[in-house]
């Protein structure tokens, strides 16, 4: 679900409002950038050159983005954990020793453990939410997603948006740099597909903002992962797949139109075409499916090992790995999916 352009990379911020950034944030944005250019780039740790190779390398994975249980996350054998980091009350949900801990795996070999962070819509249950923002929204918020109570689609080209994200210490990818994790897997990457209708430069401006994401980051700490998750169709743009190091799919196959119900074969044929480019290049596909009716699993493992994606089966509400946990509010069927020719309600 993304789009292609090819421009020249821009320097971030990539936009702005039509009021424009304050000058106090102009002036921070732009040393953050300057520190970064001027810098000194760090050495390489033992960790982050393996890094990159393990990610390729993987053949298992797991996503788990509710009830986060380190201790029972560290008897998985997953090669790569997508693990959400902080907690419903705000606070940051795994300690940097048990993040370390996991990134071995009970066999004693190497585990890659990636943070979730969502940079398509503002969660009121993160640390940087304002209780300010409920009476008034800031400019760069739009309209809260029916489907997920507490999240609100943000335009994701807003300066002020961008700093919340990355560019400091203090940012939300910045505490997870210096939390230890291995790096983030962005969720909503696809929100540009709600905004295109009245902004058509939205997908350029979501490739900017990856792509802007993705240099401070590994700047920070080379070797850091950047895995998207959705827009596949933004891997028409060759500085978007420079950017990341594998990308992330939900509902390949099926969950379009409910999570036992086969996607249209033309729509699985166009995700196909746009996934070719992250293959030609070598950046590794992680799919998830939450079709949990067994007799429907042969064909998608058959069907996502043809595409050399790794699969992972899970319910669709991320509480518990597997599919054969507590039944979840969550797990329900999605609604019809977004895609180029429609506009879903609530995604």
């Amino acid at each position: 679900m993304s789009t292609r352009t090819s421009s020249p990379a821009p320097m971030y911020p990539s936009a702005v409002d039509v009021a424009g950034p304050s000058r106090k944030l102009k002036v921070a944005l732009a040393s953050a950038f300057l520190a970064m250019a001027t810098a000194a780039t760090p050495p390489l740790a033992a960790q982050d050159i393996q890094s990159a190779d393990l990610l390729r390398r993987a053949t298992t994975w797991g996503y788990l983005l509710q009830n986060i249980d380190a201790s029972k996350l560290d008897t998985t054998d997953y090669d790569v954990l997508v693990v959400d980091a902080g907690s419903g009350d705000g606070e940051w949900g795994l300690s940097r020793g048990q993040i370390s801990k996991l990134s071995t795996k009970p066999d004693g070999s190497r585990r890659i453990v990636l943070a979730y962070m969502n940079i398509g819509e503002a969660e009121d249950y993160r640390y940087y939410w304002k209780k300010a923002w409920n009476r008034k929204p800031p400019t760069w918020m739009g309209s809260e997603n029916c489907r997920w109570q507490g999240d609100h689609r943000v335009r994701h080209w807003m300066a002020e948006w961008q700093a919340i994200l990355f560019g400091t210490k203090q940012s939300y990818l910045g505490r997870l740099i210096d939390a230890g994790y291995d790096g983030v897997y962005l969720d909503r990457v696809d929100i540009f597909y709600h905004w295109r209708p009245t902004r058509w430069q939205a997908a350029t401006e979501m490739v900017d903002l990856v792509s802007a994401l993705s240099r401070w980051a590994k700047s920070r700490r080379p070797g850091f992962l950047i895995v998207p998750q959705n827009g596949e169709e933004l891997l028409s743009e060759p500085r978007y797949r420079a950017a990341i190091d594998a990308i992330g799919k939900e509902d390949m196959l099926f969950g379009d139109r409910g999570n036992n119900t086969p996607n249209a074969s033309d729509r699985i044929a166009r995700a196909v075409r746009n996934f070719a480019p992250a293959r030609k290049s070598g950046l590794p596909v992680f799919s998830v499916e939450y079709a949990t009716n067994k007799k429907h699993h042969e064909e998608i493992r058959a069907r996502h090992s043809e595409l050399g994606f790794t699969l992972y089966f899970g319910p669709r509400s991320l509480a518990y790995l597997g599919q054969d946990g507590p039944r979840h509010a969550e797990d329900s069927d999605t609604e019809t999916a977004l895609t180029e020719e429609t506009t879903a309600t609530c995604e």
